[in-house]
């Protein structure tokens, strides 16, 4: 499912596909250049990050996985929100491969980057 096509401005479908495809060319700088600078970055067992500098120290220090491959299964758009799900296979930094699916949610400012991005990933937990 590709979400609604009749969105004017600027195209957020591209926008997330082309944020996965930096994160898996490991290219921060484009992975960087997503957000706004004062984004609202939330992913289950870290602290929220504000801003960002905190997104920068995350992808540099903090992120448990290696760049790896990212499949979008579906993305939906509804104004400048986007769902996105799909599977992330690749190595850990600790050494293992791992597959695992994932939900992100983001909100979209209106100079089309991301402002606020929620990611869940399937593993157990409770």
């Amino acid at each position: 499912m590709l979400g609604d096509s009749r969105t004017h401005g600027p195209d957020l479908r591209r926008a997330v596909q082309g944020y996965y495809d930096a994160l898996d060319a490991d290219d921060m700088e484009s992975v960087l250049e997503f957000f706004s600078g004062d984004v609202l970055y939330q992913r289950p067992g870290y602290q929220r990050m504000v801003g960002i500098d905190d997104v920068r120290r995350y992808y540099e220090q903090g992120r448990l996985i290696a760049p790896g491959r990212h499949v979008l299964r579906t993305l939906v758009v509804e104004g400048n929100n986007v769902a996105a799900h799909g599977e992330y296979e690749g190595d850990l930094k600790e050494g293992g491969r791992r597959t695992v699916g994932f939900a992100a949610f983001f909100v979209f400012d209106g100079n089309g980057r991301a402002a606020e991005h929620t990611t869940y990933f399937f593993t157990p937990s409770v």
